[in-house]
């Protein structure tokens, strides 16, 4: 039986906040129950319509050349058709893991009775972290000015692309797509990346807390994380994240492909960046438990060496130097199953990770990272070719 905890139920990281909270109360107080769908549906409503209505109305939607055009920009589509909506999937998604490893320290008797009131405590901090206004508001900040500051289009005088807030031949000098994309679109969208990323640190913050615990680990788990390998798991559900933010940055490759005739060489270094960034930010939070992993193995191999001697020199004793009794015989004896068994654990322990994570998930997130770039190398490569290339590794 699990125990109880004063703020199991708090223990959760895909909702909440001051702003979500106040948006989902509005709805309801109008008989809405905001769906993932709806809230979709809205994301679209608030930053694409407008956008296309204004491009339209501004000659912006297919103008005089790609950089001009907002229906022949890729990364439009993949920001606010993929990586918006699977930022509000992901809900669903990554938190249900998230709170199911954090129970799960408990429940799996890592947390020892006397750490109750410590992990529960914990719990409460990440309520509190997850309901502050303040860290919402200073996301809010950050998004709004970076819708402004972090694009090129942004910068006084140049009119670069449909993006830019300048427009030449209006009789205000603005656009209102610029405007709307900057100031509405992006705004929106960059607050919903840094929630997540605000509340991975929250997640981060938790396991930290917990690493410090004295855990009950168990060496000979089948896991090789000492019983921890839940979390690696867990971790393999950010794909999602991973997946929104590289289908953005493999859009935007494509149109400098396709439209700047930019070489494909040139994006070998951000993807690598890419990849050790999503390995980082997704993995690095779990290296807390490697001390605590690495004293349990240590302390394991010392404990199951000193029995491995004493079951072995006693077995030797008995079976080969002739101590064994005149009615027991070696055929079927249990010793000698016990012989094995305790080499088997022994070769549990030794064989320990000092990460609660696999390889299996590494490679996972390497994959999920690669996958929208995959069609980048149909921009530069005739199908013919990957097919021919796909036939030699498959035959």
């Amino acid at each position: 039986m699990s125990p109880v905890l004063a703020n199991e139920a708090k223990l959760y990281f895909e909702r909440g906040g001051p702003i979500s909270r106040s948006i989902h109360r509005l709805f309801l107080s109008w008989g809405i129950r905001l769906t993932a769908a709806h809230r979709i549906v809205g994301f679209l409503v608030i930053t694409w319509v407008p956008l296309l209505v204004f491009a339209l109305i501004e000659g912006r939607a297919l103008g005089s050349g790609p950089r001009e055009s907002l229906l022949q920009n890729f990364g439009t589509y993949a920001r606010f058709f993929l990586a918006g909506p699977l930022l509000i999937l992901a809900e669903s998604v990554v938190g249900p893991r998230l709170t199911g490893a954090g129970l799960q320290f408990v429940q799996g008797g890592l947390v020892r009775p006397q750490d109750y009131p410590a992990f529960d405590r914990a719990i409460a901090r990440v309520a509190r972290w997850r309901e502050s206004l303040w860290p919402e508001l200073i996301l809010l900040g950050v998004a709004l000015a970076g819708a402004w500051l972090f694009t090129p289009e942004t910068l006084a005088g140049e009119i670069a692309t449909w993006r830019s807030p300048r427009a030449a031949g209006h009789g205000l000098g603005v656009s209102l797509t610029g405007i709307w994309y900057h100031a509405v679109a992006t705004a929106i969208l960059q607050f919903f990346w840094y929630r997540w990323l605000w509340r991975l640190i929250v997640w981060a913050a938790f396991l930290g807390t917990v690493s410090r615990l004295e855990l009950d680990l168990v060496a000979t788990h089948a896991d090789q994380a000492g019983g921890l390998g839940f979390l690696g798991t867990a971790a393999s559900a950010l794909g999602i994240l991973v997946v929104a933010l590289s289908s953005v940055l493999s859009a935007e490759a494509a149109f400098l492909i396709v439209f700047q005739r930019a070489n494909i060489e040139a994006f070998k270094v951000p993807y690598v960046a890419l990849l050790a960034i999503v390995e980082l930010v997704c993995l690095g939070p779990l290296l807390v438990f490697v001390p605590i992993l690495i004293r349990t193995r240590l302390a394991w191999l010392r404990d199951y060496s000193l029995l491995v001697d004493r079951y072995n020199r006693a077995f030797h004793e008995k079976w080969v130097a002739g101590g064994v009794p005149a009615d027991e015989t070696l055929l079927g004896s249990a010793d000698i199953q016990s012989l094995a068994d305790l080499g088997n654990g022994f070769r549990y322990v030794q064989e320990m990770k000092a990460l609660p994570f696999s390889l299996r998930v590494v490679i996972q997130l390497a994959i999920v990272t690669t996958l929208p770039c995959v069609p980048l190398a149909l921009l530069v490569m005739p199908i013919d070719k990957i097919v021919q290339l796909l036939s030699k590794v498959v035959f």
